[in-house]
């Protein structure tokens, strides 16, 4: 490994890696991951063989199954379980980066450039050889995507100049600069390696069709809006992986079906709402298992600057003042939520809480807020309100959302009007500022601001669907990328932070808390923070 410095262990932890790449010290472990069941269940030790049920997460059938193009839980959910990434999170302990497809890795000293290793004799279901060359062709695809290809994370990867592949089981990537939050992105579940050969011979929207990865499952069947069931993979590389002989996904959008099919047995992993997480736990706390923490997901409301009145930044103020955000919490989310900015309010980068309830918006009496946006609209020339159609997904939570938002919009005379749209034509709508309000329940999947600014905020970012953003904050966006002192780094975030949020990119009322119930008797499904991690199912095992 030349004069690379090296550091061995079990895994770092997806803050500790963006400061240990820092320091010129990430390196993954020369062996394979470790079993799994060496959490809780491993005196019982892990047993092979029946099928996990589930529901899907948004309650609709996915846009597509690509990784690369897709932002919404959905593909992650289906897709997810086909493919392998070269690093990801641990199943069993989902803040630490463990290795995947590599092995293992290294850093030069400078903190310019990664070396990673590969697992030999790994296949994709078609009988593909993995080899390093798909690794390249994955990250270029992800960093330039060819013409018709959305890449929502490109921007992640703009510290990476040059991929090389000296074998077939290496990969060398050169940055312009130190980059403290590759390994945390590169570990994110969307960026499961494709197939190059398959790619090339077949188009770049064939992975929008099939699934073709080197992961524990294979597609078996899928029946849009009805479900869509995958299949253990008998050449799996990970020797014993999977448990399972498969994971059956159920597309069940009515809340008391969902609800129904759990509490019945027929579903075995359920994420259920604030109220019914209350009625599980004192109904059937014996049954079950709960796990409740910090999510990665937000509530918000898009404004379309392209189109008038949004355009006027008076107007932008006013409806940032309107929203009730601890009325948010208590009506949807059933009580449960945080109040933050652009980052996750109980994450290392957020603000700290004081700072974040003086921001406009943030007050708990909201009167003189009120007042001021009457104000605001009546010098922008709009006193007496006005018409307009919010599009939404269709989908229970996003709805629920917009009913709080039209609500709040009475105050200003605003008639607003909820469009649910289906999930591929309402992505398609918010890529094409083809909109004038957006309501969307948002989630990401990495507490990093590299990922989260990269995707959301930047003028370049790809999901920045209000089309507002300021030159200043892309400048602290660049300095903090690169800084890889982690007390100065975090100074600039912050910065960046007061910066951003006053400019109302999106008028963000609520953070969401995860809430997750399964039966006792499936084991080793440990809940990452993202529901766009950790949904491989490769260590997931049934204990009956």
């Amino acid at each position: 490994m030349g004069n690379s410095k090296q550091w061995y262990g079990s895994g770092v932890t997806a803050v500790a890696a963006t400061l240990v790449a820092a320091l010129a010290l990430a390196c993954a472990p020369a062996t394979q991951p470790a079993p799994a069941g060496g959490g809780p269940q491993a005196a019982a030790g892990p047993k092979s063989g029946g099928v996990v049920v589930r529901l899907m997460n948004q309650a609709g059938d996915p846009p597509s199954f690509d990784l690369h193009q897709e932002s919404t839980s959905a593909t992650t959910e289906t897709a997810g379980t086909a493919y392998d990434n070269l690093i990801m999170f641990d199943p069993l302990k989902p803040s630490e980066v463990v290795p995947d497809l590599a092995e293992k890795w290294n850093l030069s000293p400078d903190g310019k450039t990664y070396t990673f290793f590969l697992h030999k004799d790994v296949k994709f279901h078609n009988g593909n050889p993995f080899t390093a060359a798909d690794v390249k062709f994955t990250l270029e695809r992800v960093m330039n995507p060819p013409k018709g290809v959305v890449s929502p994370r490109r921007d992640a990867f703009g510290a990476i100049t040059a991929i090389e592949t000296p074998d077939d089981y290496t990969v060398k990537l050169a940055l312009s600069r130190p980059n403290p939050s590759l390994l945390v992105n590169l570990a994110q579940g969307w960026m499961a390696i494709y197939d190059k050969e398959w790619v090339e011979a077949k188009g770049q929207d064939i992975p929008k069709k099939e699934m073709m990865g080197t992961g524990p499952y294979k597609l078996k069947e899928y029946l849009r809006g009805t479900n869509l069931d995958v299949v253990k993979n008998p050449d799996y590389w990970v020797k014993g992986r999977p448990y399972l002989d498969g994971v059956k996904t159920l597309v069940v959008p009515d809340p008391g079906t969902r609800l129904a099919a759990f509490r019945t047995g027929q579903v075995h992993i359920f994420g259920p709402s604030a109220a019914e997480l209350k009625t599980l736990q004192g109904e059937m706390a014996d049954k079950l298992d709960f796990q409740v923490g910090g999510s990665l997901g937000f509530d918000s409301l898009y404004m379309n600057t392209k189109r008038k009145p949004y355009d006027d930044p008076r107007v932008r103020e006013a409806l940032n003042l309107l929203m009730d955000r601890y009325g948010s919490i208590q009506v949807v989310g059933q009580g449960e939520g945080e109040l933050g900015g652009f980052m996750l309010p109980s994450g290392p980068w957020s603000l700290p809480k004081e700072e974040i309830l003086k921001l406009p918006g943030y007050a708990k009496d909201k009167a003189a807020e009120v007042e001021r946006a009457k104000k605001l609209m009546a010098e922008a020339g709009y006193a007496n309100g006005f018409e307009v159609p919010m599009h939404t997904r269709n989908s229970q939570a996003y709805i629920d959302l917009s009913v709080f938002f039209v609500d709040q919009l009475k105050k200003l005379n605003i008639a607003a009007k909820i469009v649910p749209v289906e999930t591929a034509q309402v992505y398609d709508l918010a890529r094409k500022a083809d909109y004038d309000l957006l309501s969307w329940v948002h989630g990401f999947a990495l507490d990093d601001p590299d990922a989260v600014y990269g995707e959301f905020y930047n003028c370049t970012a790809p999901r920045n669907w209000s089309h507002l953003c300021t030159a200043e904050v892309d400048a602290l966006f660049e300095k903090q990328s690169q800084e890889v002192d982690p007390a100065k780094r975090k100074a600039l975030v912050l910065e960046m932070e007061r910066k951003a949020i006053p400019t109302a990119t999106k008028i963000i009322t609520r953070w969401s808390v995860g809430l997750q119930a399964n039966w006792k008797f499936v084991k080793d499904y440990v809940r990452h923070p993202s529901g766009y991690n950790n949904i491989r199912f490769r260590d997931v095992w049934l204990d009956k």
